[in-house]
């Protein structure tokens, strides 16, 4: 019973501060790139209203856009941070993943629709498919990696982010390899679930939509940073226990600042720019392209090399 409370109050703790630091970045974007309506205050603002403080609530909840930041900030419990393990250990993490994203999809589209007419209204074909595209480039990533690794030998479990994040990949992959692994990169960066334009809101802050776009927009660097760019500096300067979780920790949330606030952003907008050049029909192209490319440079690895 002790070991269970503990876990669920660690659990508690790990989401809050995920939920708490999306905040923060997001603040830090809004601030840099000039997203959001003028006037929108700052975190702790935001979570006043968040909180329901009579003086600043203005707006009603939707228990659906609650139900829908709950399930992004569960996937948080499938990521690997550093050395730390993912707090949820399954043999199915992609999947589970896969099952949040699209349900935290679902009731954010149904909780908008009640929320606001006019915030529903203004939603475009590829803001209500955001997390529906980044999701289905996971599931190929993951499938294509744990296809490999079943190949290759390596330990773990086939459809675990922590198999890909114990043993990193750049390693164990000749230049197909690692070709792939840059397309898959890039992959998940154009499919990455943040806005990439201007949007104003004719109202008060609203904090929920706000609340959902923040950790929708840390999805994905953190997962980038989990797959792509795993790291032992604890143990490179040969720290041990909590001091090695620690800096590790710290390094990961560093990371998904520098991805989600400047790489991430200035690698979308040479994605937009480049689809706005292309006919409707094959807007698609650029990332049906980098998904099969990595696939099959992944392949030729595994039987070429």
């Amino acid at each position: 019973m002790l070991m269970l409370l503990l876990t669920c109050v660690s659990g508690i703790a790990l989401l809050t501060f995920v939920f708490l630091i999306s905040l923060f970045y997001m603040n830090i974007r809004d601030d840099i790139y000039g997203f959001g309506s003028e006037g929108n205050g700052g975190v702790f603002e935001l979570l006043s209203r968040f909180a329901g403080n009579p003086k600043t609530w203005t707006v009603k909840r939707v228990s659906s856009l609650y139900i829908a930041c709950v399930c992004l900030l569960f996937v948080f419990l499938f990521v690997p941070m550093g050395t730390l393990p993912r707090f949820v250990s399954t043999q199915i993490d992609i999947f589970m993943i896969f099952a949040l994203l699209l349900a935290a999809q679902s009731f954010y589209l149904r909780g908008i629709k009640v929320f606001s007419k006019e915030i529903y209204d203004s939603l475009d074909y590829n803001e209500t498919n955001l997390l529906f595209k980044f999701t289905v480039a996971l599931l190929v990533i993951g499938g294509t990696f744990s296809w490999y690794i079943l190949n290759r030998g390596v330990p773990g479990g086939l459809f675990s982010i922590d198999s890909y994040a114990a043993i990193s990949l750049w390693g164990i992959t000749g230049w197909y390899g690692r070709c792939g692994l840059a397309s898959f990169a890039l992959l998940l960066v154009v499919t990455s679930p943040c806005k990439d334009k201007f949007v104003s809101y004719d109202e008060e802050d609203i904090p929920l939509p706000r609340i959902f776009d923040a950790l929708r927009s840390s999805i994905c660097p953190a997962n980038i940073a989990a797959i792509f760019i795993p790291h032992k500096v604890g143990i490179m300067f040969r720290f041990t226990g909590a001091a090695m979780f620690s800096v590790d920790f710290f390094i990961f949330w560093l990371e998904v600042f520098i991805l989600q606030i400047f790489v991430v952003p200035a690698f979308k907008k040479i994605y937009t720019n480049l689809r706005a050049r292309l006919p409707y029909k094959f807007k698609l192209v650029i990332v049906i392209f980098l998904g099969v490319a990595g696939t099959a440079l992944m392949m030729c690895d595994l039987y070429l090399s």
